[in-house]
């Protein structure tokens, strides 16, 4: 049957915004082909609500049905609800069949917004996908298995697409004849991995040791200071790297006082941080400054909203829009997100 617009059917029958499950699965018959269409229907119309009960209402009779599992995991992720998420991928995997390595990738990536660096192993070693082979690898290059990571980053290397890229950055480091710049593959894998702080402490003892007749080492120092100087607690580790002696990569010079900026809103010392980003008005890369300025703004947004809200300024993007909702300012935050899934879920009360 062709469907109606799901929210102009609710809100035409008197039932709301966001509709019960037992209304979906009456009108819809329990089909889940139909019910993943009107969720998707609703998603199109950037009713959020409306698809997220429509996934619920579809996963609560058809458990193992992949499309509504993944559906209805989502909305849990939206929530905060992690275990409802994994449980509901794990319902779907007896009858996933062909779709099995998709299924154990997302619940890798569950585990990983869980920060259980275990289960991202196990799941994303059960996935053939390039994003499961790449994540695998990392969590070998985490527990010091890097011969063991090479495997998995050879063979997302030769599946290409975005995740190739990454993969060839790990190799290039573990090939490295310089043993600190390989063993920043671990850093890094620790980072990409959320176990920042371990990831911060690891490279500052790495990046020190780098030569300095090395061409990548002003890139290398700035790279980790700006990492260190968004975890908490790592401010003077981020600024004992600034404060080496090294060369910043053509037309990069403006990062330095971007971090020390992003640094003192960290600390809290909103004045200085805007005072350091005024300076750099009319300097540098737009889109890094940017950027910057974001990262600045969720750092600083919970002591003080109204410096992260000049932060931010004129900037709309997902990063502006994320330290507005860090601020309070849910409204601000739903302005500047760009068209999207978040700014629907802002828009939605979400």
């Amino acid at each position: 049957m062709k469907l109606p617009r799901t929210r102009s059917l609710f809100l035409a029958l008197g039932l709301g915004f966001a509709p019960g499950c037992s209304f979906i699965q009456g009108l819809l018959g329990g089909d889940p082909a139909a019910i993943v269409a009107t969720a998707e229907a609703a998603l199109v119309a950037g009713d959020l609500p409306t698809a997220m009960a429509a996934y619920d209402a579809g996963v609560e009779k058809n458990p193992t049905n992949v499309d509504l599992a993944t559906g209805a995991a989502y909305g849990a992720l939206l929530a905060g609800d992690l275990e409802r998420a994994d449980a509901l991928l794990a319902a779907a995997e007896a009858e996933a069949g062909e779709r099995l390595d998709e299924l154990k990738l997302r619940r890798a990536l569950v585990a990983l917004r869980k920060q259980d660096i275990d289960g991202v192993k196990t799941h994303a070693s059960a996935s053939k996908l390039p994003a499961a082979r790449l994540l695998t690898a990392e969590t070998l290059l985490a527990d010091g298995e890097p011969e063991a990571a090479r495997e998995h980053l050879a063979a997302a290397v030769e599946a290409g697409g975005a995740f190739a890229q990454a993969a060839r950055g790990y190799t290039s480091l573990l090939d490295d004849s310089d043993s600190s710049v390989a063993g920043l593959a671990e850093a890094q894998a620790l980072w990409a991995l959320g176990v920042r702080d371990v990831a911060v402490k690891s490279a500052f003892e790495l990046v020190r040791l780098l030569p300095e007749e090395r061409e990548d080492r002003g890139e290398l120092l700035l790279l980790w200071a700006g990492r260190a100087a968004t975890v908490k607690g790592q401010s003077e580790a981020a600024r004992t790297m600034l404060e080496l002696q090294f060369f910043p990569p053509d037309g990069q010079a403006w990062r330095k006082p971007a971090t020390l900026a992003i640094i003192a809103c960290a600390e809290g010392n909103g004045a200085e941080c805007e005072a350091q980003f005024k300076r750099l008005e009319g300097v540098g890369d737009v889109a890094g400054l940017a950027d910057a300025r974001a990262t600045a703004a969720f750092l600083i947004a919970e002591a003080d909203a109204d410096v992260a809200a000049r932060l931010v300024g004129p900037y709309r993007t997902e990063a502006a829009a994320r330290a507005l909702l860090e601020a309070g300012d849910r409204a601000g935050a739903a302005s500047v997100a760009p068209p999207g899934i978040f700014r629907t879920y802002l828009s939605s009360g979400g």
